[in-house]
């Protein structure tokens, strides 16, 4: 038994969706490795720590704070009470680094200085109008992931960056007719703004370039992909959990 255990854990479990931005209808939905083994929706009913993929909500309240991509801050660890956020990086420490360049790079201690000055509560909101439905406890560490959630509403959450500030709720249906050919149902996309059209394009800019020259770069030099995209990495303590959010 121990073994067999041993052989479960050893297998990623895993899932992703993909959907239109501007339509809201999905495209794609692979709820688990293989549904013969695993008959859990990792989509929707899995719920995981979601890591850096948590920054981007961060740096939207930030941008709509009258903060830019070039705003400066001090790269060293801060410690609030007896927290003190630690970095996988040593780059550029003890500089004045800009927003653009933390975020590119996901770096955690640039991220905490910027929730302790919104505060947690402002981000839980601004969260709360990205879709996230789930328990969020406005403390510091929010910034860096801590909040449970699935992929549905992480891609849902994410089509705000394809979309000029609008979040689109997921259409599984488009439609449905009866015995006779009449439609009795159409699908109407349901948009939420959340954000500025100003803080929109801020955020985007920052965005684009984790993929370009940061830490969704192997995008570009490991699988050759050219398209314009961008996107945010994300894992959590011991890479537990690891997330790929990207949009075109």
């Amino acid at each position: 038994p121990y073994d067999s255990l041993l052989y479960m854990k050893s297998i990623l479990r895993t899932g992703m969706m993909s959907m239109d931005p501007i339509t809201g209808h999905v495209k794609a939905y692979v709820g688990g490795p293989d549904f013969n083994y695993f008959q859990y929706d990792m989509v929707s009913r899995g719920k995981r720590q979601i890591g850096s993929t948590a920054k981007p909500f961060l740096y939207t309240l930030a941008m709509e704070e009258d903060k830019t991509p070039c705003s400066m801050y001090l790269n060293s660890q801060p410690v609030f009470g007896n927290w003190a956020p630690r970095n996988s990086g040593k780059a550029r420490i003890g500089e004045m680094v800009d927003l653009r360049w933390a975020l590119t790079n996901s770096n955690n201690w640039i991220s905490a200085r910027l929730v302790a000055e919104l505060q947690p509560r402002n981000l839980a909101n601004k969260m709360r109008m990205f879709g996230i439905t789930g328990v969020i406890e406005p403390t510091l560490p929010l910034a860096l992931g801590t909040v449970d959630v699935p992929v549905k509403e992480m891609v849902a959450a994410y089509t705000t960056f394809a979309n000029r500030g609008l979040r689109v709720d997921p259409i599984f249906v488009s439609r449905i007719e009866d015995n006779q050919g009449n439609v009795i149902y159409n699908a109407i996309p349901h948009r939420t703004e959340v954000t500025s059209e100003d803080a929109y394009y801020k955020i985007l800019s920052i965005l684009l370039n984790v993929v370009d020259s940061g830490t969704g770069a192997s995008l570009r030099s490991r699988y050759g992909i050219s398209a314009q995209m961008g996107g945010k990495t994300g894992t959590t303590n011991s890479n537990s959990d690891t997330w790929f959010m990207g949009f075109t």
